[in-house]
């Protein structure tokens, strides 16, 4: 009997679900978790077969680990992926990817709006590397094709980027980078396997913080990376030089968090959607930035691309920082927080906290962010509830 095929939202929930069925010869509902960091052998051929089976078989657990693969192989499925890898933290899995494919002296192109820390880590890949980076708006595809050269070895994008939002032709842009026979590498973080797929697109590499939505619950940090068997396996030789494994636990609790992922996806895009057109009605906001709202520059490229709006907004109000401030002290209930994706609404004023206050002026402007812009994560909570707080902000402002 050929094999059957699952829905994403039946890969998410059951751990059993993967090409291997590892998790299922435990005939387990619920993925196992091996409390250990090494296994015996019985004999030394049998050690030596399990060191060269690390990924899929227990060994020493920086290598690979059998709860932590399960977790891979469900993430691999859902990605469209041949394979993927587990990480400590978003950015490891960001710097052990462009460490895995790129030397001295290679050329990136990446989109001027990306992530604070990636920005500093490529910063770090200028200066301690002899890497060559050139940001440019990718929004518009011609920026991108001319910046790219012979020696390009990354088209690095982040769509929807953090935190302006903006929107990315991952097809076209892919198209672009593999003419000039770069490797095009896309973060989904503010989207996610259930709203957006890079790999289908065309991107070669697809990653993430796994501590957002994957997770769910603001109580695991991982990064996860996807691509093909060749691709990830370059990737794999490099996390087992630098050490950025995943703790099996945290591997548990992700596998855990995805049998969620399809219910808060849908209930967080939906009040999300709802945020984004009570805000856009608002007079005092002058800038609003959802993805599906008709109002984004990007919004007929994200209806092609992404299966929902997502779960992020920003915005900001005609009367800047001040108008802001006196937003975030009328809301009762809905917490200043710095990260993002989970079940908990939160809000961020990125230029409060991402970078020195020296540098605000200048990512400001190249970003196109207002002064007091707001990066909201939209939960899971009643969605009533969400607007009703958000009233009591929008009238503070008006008032």
């Amino acid at each position: 009997m050929p094999p059957i095929t699952l829905s994403p939202n039946t890969v998410a929930i059951h751990p059993w679900a993967s090409p291997s069925g590892r998790a299922r010869a435990h005939r387990t509902l619920n993925a196992p978790l091996y409390l250990t960091t090494q296994w015996e052998g019985a004999d030394l051929p049998e050690l030596a077969e399990l060191f060269m089976k690390s990924p899929d078989r227990g060994f020493y657990t920086r290598f690979g680990h059998p709860t932590t693969r399960i977790a891979e192989e469900k993430i691999a499925q859902l990605e469209g992926a041949d394979d993927a890898l587990l990480f400590a933290s978003g950015m490891a899995a960001i710097s052990t990817s462009l460490l895995a494919v790129l030397s001295s002296g290679d050329h990136v192109v990446a989109h001027h709006a990306l992530f604070g820390q990636t920005l500093q880590f490529f910063d770090y890949l200028v200066t301690t590397m002899g890497v060559q980076v050139t940001f440019v708006d990718a929004t518009d595809t011609m920026n991108v094709s001319r910046a790219l050269r012979p020696d390009t070895r990354v088209l690095y994008l982040e769509t929807p980027s953090n935190p302006i939002i903006d929107i990315l032709d991952i097809e076209a842009l892919a198209s672009l980078g593999h003419t000039a026979g770069a490797l095009v590498i896309v973060d989904t973080t503010f989207a996610g396997p259930l709203v957006q797929l890079p790999l289908a697109l065309g991107a070669d590499v697809s990653l993430q913080s796994a501590s957002k939505s994957l997770a769910g619950h603001a109580d695991v940090l991982a990064g996860c990376v996807a691509g093909s068997s060749e691709i990830i396996a370059r990737v794999r030789r490099m996390r087992n030089l630098t050490g950025p494994s995943l703790d099996p636990h945290a591997s548990w609790l992700l596998l855990r968090g995805l049998q969620t992922l399809p219910l808060r996806i849908r209930a967080q895009s939906d009040t999300a959607a709802r945020v984004a057109g009570q805000l856009g009605a608002a007079a005092m906001v002058s800038l609003l930035r959802y993805p599906w709202h008709e109002s984004h520059p990007g919004h007929a490229i994200a209806r092609q691309q992404m299966r929902c709006g997502g779960t992020m907004v920003s915005f900001a109000f005609h009367g800047g920082s001040a108008a802001t401030r006196r937003f975030v002290d009328a809301l009762e209930w809905i917490p200043l927080a710095s990260s993002l994706g989970s079940v908990f609404t939160t809000l961020e004023v990125p230029d409060e906290l991402d970078f020195a206050p020296e540098e605000i002026g200048e990512r400001a402007a190249a970003f196109a962010m207002p002064p007091g812009f707001i990066r909201l994560s939209v939960g899971a909570e009643s969605a009533d509830d969400v607007l009703a707080d958000l009233a009591r902000g929008l009238a503070a402002v008006r008032a």
